[in-house]
C-alpha cells in the first residue's frame, strides 16, 4: 500500500516585495520539471564574475509553513548568484518529523540512514517559475542521530534565474509505501543575483564599523542598461553614529521586585536616505531611495530594512559618481507604553536628530566614483 502525504499551506517566505526585483506572485502546485533553457555568452556584462559554490542548509526557522528555512553558505559572501554550483543538507531530524511524525527520532544512525529525500529547485524569473530542476540525497555527514544530516547531489543555478523555490519528496526505504511531499508553500524562496544582466546591483553596506561597496555580480556597471543601488539600515547607522543618539521622549512608571520605580522610554530612529550622482561630470539633483523592510538584499530578514532605488545609465556613460544624504529622525509614540509620566515631546513628533553625508573616505566633495563596461 503506498502512503503518499502532499503538505500545502500558506507561503509564509514573502510577505512583501522588493522594489529591486520581485520574486514570486503565487505559489504552484506540485509541478514536473522544466530544464531552464540557459543562454551562453562569454561578454563580461552578460556574465557573473565569480559565482562560486554554496550549500543551502535545513533549519528551523519561524514563519514558513513546515517550520524550517533553507539557509544559504557561500564561498564568496551572503548572496546567491546565478551559475552558482549548490547542494543541499537536510538534517535526519527533520527527515524523521515528516515521514514519522508520531514517533520519537531514533538513536541509531543505520535506520535514519534509511531516509531519502529529492529536492526540486523552481527557478523564479519576472514574478513567475519559468523552469526546474531536481537532485536527491547521496550520502550522510553527521555522527549522532541530533546532527545527522543527508547530502545531495550538486546542480548549477539558472543563469535566467532572479529566485528559487523549493518542493522535497521525503521517502523511507524501511517503508517502501511513504511518500512525503512538502511542496512550495512549506518553505522560504531565497533571491538571486546575476538574472538580470547586464542589469547590475550596486550594495552599499558595512563590514563590521567599515564602509564597503561592491557590484554583487562582479565587474563594472554597464553602459545602456539599469543600475539597482541598495543602502543598508546598518551603514546608515554607522555613518550617524546612531548609538550615540539619545533616544530618550520620557519615563514611565514600572513595578519590580521593591516596588513602583521610575524608567526611562525611548522612540524609535528612523533613517531617510536619498543620494545624487554624476554621470561624465553631470550632476542630478538628489533623488530618494524607497525604504524597503522585506528587500532581497538582506534576504528578507525581519527587522531590517534597504533603501533602494534604480539608475539608468546611458550607453554613453563612462564614469559614476555618487554620494548619499542621509537624516536620521527620532519618531515618538507613546502609545507602546502604559504609565507614561513625563513627556518630552509631543505625541507622533518626528525630530531631526542627525544629518550626514555619505563621500567616500569620509572626505567631503569625495565622491564614490565607477567606471563602466559596454556590452
Amino acid at each position: 500500500m503506498i502512503k503518499v502525504r502532499v503538505l500545502r499551506g500558506v507561503q509564509a517566505g514573502l510577505t512583501g516585495m522588493s522594489g529591486l526585483v520581485a520574486l514570486s506572485s503565487g505559489v504552484a502546485a506540485c509541478t514536473a520539471e522544466t530544464p531552464a533553457d540557459d543562454f551562453v555568452s562569454d561578454e563580461s556584462a552578460l556574465t557573473v564574475q565569480n559565482p562560486g559554490t554554496g550549500v543551502f542548509e535545513l533549519a528551523w526557522a519561524y514563519g514558513t509553513g513546515s517550520g524550517y528555512a533553507f539557509e544559504p553558505h557561500n564561498s564568496t559572501d551572503e548572496y546567491v548568484r546565478a551559475g552558482q554550483k549548490v547542494t543541499f543538507a537536510i538534517p535526519a531530524h527533520f527527515l524523521w518529523s515528516f515521514a514519522h511524525p508520531t514517533e520519537g527520532l531514533p538513536t541509531d544512525l543505520a535506520r535514519l540512514q534509511k531516509l531519502s529525500a529529492k529536492v526540486k529547485i523552481v527557478y523564479v524569473k519576472d514574478g513567475a517559475p519559468y523552469a526546474s530542476t531536481s537532485v536527491s540525497t547521496t550520502g550522510w555527514k553527521g555522527t549522532q542521530s541530533y546532527d545527522l544530516a543527508a547530502t545531495t547531489s550538486s546542480f548549477i543555478i539558472s543563469k535566467r534565474a532572479q529566485g528559487v523555490r523549493f518542493e522535497v519528496t521525503i521517502t523511507d526505504a524501511a517503508d517502501p509505501g511513504l511518500k512525503i511531499v512538502l511542496n512550495e508553500a512549506q518553505f522560504n524562496d531565497i533571491a538571486v543575483f546575476g538574472g538580470t544582466l547586464p542589469n547590475k546591483t550596486m550594495v552599499f553596506d558595512t563590514v563590521g564599523s567599515s564602509m564597503r561597496q561592491r557590484v554583487v555580480e562582479g565587474g563594472k556597471p554597464v553602459a545602456g542598461s539599469t543600475l539597482a543601488i541598495g543602502y543598508t539600515d546598518w551603514r546608515a547607522a554607522t555613518l550617524v553614529d546612531a548609538s550615540s543618539i539619545d533616544r530618550t521622549i520620557g519615563n514611565a512608571t514600572s513595578f519590580g521586585r521593591f516596588g513602583a520605580f521610575q524608567m526611562n522610554i525611548q522612540g524609535d530612529l528612523e533613517h531617510e536616505v536619498t543620494y545624487a550622482v554624476a554621470i561624465d561630470g553631470v550632476w542630478q539633483a538628489e533623488q530618494p531611495l524607497t525604504a524597503n523592510a522585506k528587500s532581497r538584499l538582506l534576504n528578507f530578514a525581519a527587522g531590517r530594512t534597504a533603501y533602494e532605488g534604480a539608475l539608468a545609465i546611458p550607453t554613453s556613460g563612462k564614469k559614476i559618481e555618487i554620494y548619499f544624504h542621509v537624516k536620521t529622525f527620532l519618531k515618538v509614540d507613546y502609545s507602546k507604553f502604559s504609565n507614561v509620566g513625563w513627556r518630552k515631546y509631543a505625541d507622533g513628533e518626528r525630530i531631526l536628530v542627525r544629518e550626514k553625508w555619505d563621500n567616500e573616505n569620509g572626505v567631503t566633495f569625495d565622491n564614490y566614483d565607477f567606471g563602466t563596461e559596454k556590452r
